[in-house]
């Protein structure tokens, strides 16, 4: 191929022999009918410490106040994410292929909410530093999201650590107006004879808009019962409460009545998703006094409003204290207020779920009937905690459909709008971003690992046929929707697999400008719908000096795909989303290099530098190559083969690694991966 290299690693072998990776589903642990109500239970000593090691036997569990018979049980003990030896990158290094079967391990789902209270200045610091805490503290098996009431970036549930920073850091968490902003204001306020509070902050009227993202956090998270459930809430006050804090009744424009149907919402919201919520303050040890510029005319105990200044603003912060400690208290969280290291209370916080667990009751009415039923779970240990869901809302069989989703089906639409991907059936996925010449987009290369049912009669020529819908969806970080696409396969396999599953790559493809974005497939086919939800970042291909596309590993001959020349346009290879290999089986990897696909500047020879490390971070394998000018000729891009004899390497985790160097300029990219026994 015209521009293409091929650089081998210890050997050079041929990429057309058959790889024979497997994938499996993981085991989980707990076992139970699909008609059991799963109920996660956690049990805290006096020190708030897990308790550990208890039975079933050691459980009372009651629904609408009559007692049930525990059906499943199991103890999940989450791993240490501190003890272990592998190399850093096995743990925040995320895979280049998802599995839409996150949803059904054992792990937590943590919800940073970075409040719109959250002051400017050194809190926002804080408040940050509490953030990474806690992204820091996420184990293995957990999932993170960041979610802002003052319009910052948000971040869905990923374990990708590198995203969940990166929405932290781009968030801006201040809504304060400038100090001499306040002053104006409150000015303001006085000549109308109101003082300014949240209540009245024309940006968030009555608050409201914080208590409706807790209800839209629980209502999401609610489904989601073999998972522990927490929600840290990064602020400094939280209104709950129906009148002014100042107790100035004209201030209340209109909100006591709209605060109290709010907050009954949030509780109930609360309640039946058995969330936690831990609040914490970044504001720092309490001043009891005004605060003001050191240029501002207003003093401390000065003005107009004198001694009572300092009374109002100690009443203030007791209120406020106050009202952070109410969602804690209902639901058994933690509230880190009055101190200047709130950051340092996070691991105690995870700590406490560390151990938890699952046990499963059979309904009275297993009926879809939408009425919601009470929980109660107990243990004879005398001094333990023990934390559960209130409740649970049999889901109702009837839904409405969404005019947004057009023809879409309701099993394919809920699939998509899930806040974890629907797993009914294993499916992976792995999306690759190259350039599209002539295009400033570039084209998402999606290769979507799926178990293929086959038709319940064989056709007679040997051989099965079912058709598969696959309909890709792309949002940016704000929510928006920024492209579909959408196709039918007929499929067709031996019918040797007619009574089984056989695995193949469906591929499809979706064109996206430079950003990043969220991707969610839906896969649908013989009655069965499932999902997988991954990210990408398009890199500026047409603009930037130097850039690589992600890494796709090439698929054998023998390998199921459909359509196998789907990609042809863009790739010259047939893509897989496979990551697992036998030690016989061959590896080939596949990215390419730009140079600015529409800039001008001459061309430059670029250094390649390809690295095999291992989890203990030893180098197993390395090559070094430089592409000259020429090979850039095309399009100002050249193709760059790697292909490893995995006979040479150990069971276990790999990583390869790319760095390309042309003068100053470097790019890179990193691709995990697996060998097995």
């Amino acid at each position: 191929m015209t521009g293409a290299t091929r650089v081998a690693l210890f050997a050079i072998l041929s990429i057309a022999l058959p790889l024979q990776a497997q994938t499996s589903a993981p085991q989980a642990t707990f076992r139970g009918g699909t008609d059991l109500v799963q109920v996660d239970v956690s049990v805290l000593d006096n020190k708030r410490h897990p308790v550990r090691g208890l039975k079933a036997e050691d459980f009372t569990i009651f629904e609408d106040g009559q007692r049930r018979e525990i059906q499943a049980f199991t103890e999940v003990n989450l791993p240490d994410r501190l003890q272990s030896r592998d190399a850093s990158w096995t743990r925040e290094l995320p895979r280049d292929v998802v599995t839409n079967q996150a949803g059904q391990e054992e792990g937590r789902l943590v919800v940073i909410l970075l409040d719109r209270t959250i002051p400017a200045g050194e809190p926002t610091i804080t408040a940050k530093r509490i953030a990474t805490a806690a992204i820091n503290q996420l184990g293995p098996g957990d999932l993170g999201a960041v979610v802002s009431t003052s319009n910052g970036a948000v971040q869905n549930l990923t374990s990708n650590r590198e995203r969940l920073l990166r929405a932290i850091n781009a968030s801006d968490l201040s809504t304060d107006i400038s100090d001499e902003a306040k002053e104006i204001e409150a000015s303001v306020f006085a000549l109308t004879g109101r003082s300014w509070s949240t209540l009245n902050d024309g940006r968030c009227q009555c608050g409201l808009c914080v208590l409706e993202t807790i209800t839209r956090v629980a209502d999401a998270v609610q489904g989601s019962e073999r998972r522990r459930k927490v929600l840290l809430f990064i602020g400094s006050d939280l209104l709950v409460q129906t009148a002014d804090p100042m107790g100035n009744p004209s201030n209340d424009v209109g909100c006591g009545n709209r605060l109290k149907d709010a907050r009954a919402v949030m509780f109930a919201a609360v309640d039946r998703a058995n969330l936690t919520i831990h609040s914490l303050d970044p504001s720092g040890l309490a001043n009891v006094n005004p605060i003001g510029r050191p240029s501002s005319t207003v003093r401390p105990g000065s003005g107009p409003m004198g001694a009572a200044a300092v009374t109002a603003s100690t009443g203030d912060n007791l209120r406020r204290q106050g009202n952070l400690e109410v969602l804690p208290d209902r639901t058994g969280g933690r509230t880190v207020v009055n101190t200047n290291g709130p950051d340092l209370s996070v691991p105690e916080i995870f700590h406490e779920s560390d151990s938890y667990y699952l046990i499963g009751f059979r309904p009275a009415d297993a009926s879809a009937n939408g009425k919601f039923h009470q929980i109660t779970v107990k243990t004879a240990r005398r001094g333990l905690d023990v934390r559960a869901r209130s409740g649970y809302t049999a889901a109702s069989a009837v839904r409405a459909a969404s005019a947004t989703t057009g023809s879409m089906s309701e099993p394919v639409r809920d699939a998509l709008t899930g806040l974890l991907p629907a797993g009914l059936t294993a499916i992976d996925l792995n999306a690759s971003a190259f350039a599209v010449p002539g295009s400033q987009k570039a084209a998402i290369a999606l290769t979507v690992g799926v178990n293929a049912f086959a038709a319940q009669t064989p056709a007679a020529n040997g051989t099965s046929r079912g058709p598969l819908e696959i309909v890709a969806t792309a949002f940016d970080p704000g929510g928006r929707f920024k492209g579909m696409a959408r196709q039918t396969l007929e499929l067709s396999w031996p019918s040797s697999a007619a009574t089984g599953e056989h695995r193949f790559d469906a591929l499809s493809r979706i064109d996206l400008p430079p950003g990043e974005y969220e991707l969610r497939v839906a896969v649908s086919g013989e009655g069965r719908t499932a999902s997988v939800f991954s990210y990408v970042t398009v890199p500026a291909f047409a603009a930037a000096p130097l850039s690589l596309s992600n890494i796709v590993v090439t698929a054998p001959n023998g390998t199921l795909t459909a359509p196998k020349d789907f990609l042809s346009p863009v790739l010259p290879i047939v893509p897989t989303a496979r990551r697992e290999f036998a030690r016989t089986d061959r590896f080939a990897a596949f990215f390419r290099i730009y140079e600015g696909t529409d800039r001008q500047d001459p061309l430059m020879p670029v250094q390649l530098q390809s690295t095999v490390v291992d989890a203990g971070d030893r180098v197993v394998a390395t090559e070094t190559r430089t592409l000259d000018v020429g090979q850039f000729a095309k399009n100002r891009a050249a193709d760059y083969y790697v292909v490893l004899p995995l006979t040479t390497l150990a069971p276990g985790d790999y990583l390869l690694k790319i760095e390309a160097q042309m003068g100053q300029r470097v790019a890179g990219r990193a691709m995990r991966f697996v060998v097995k026994p």
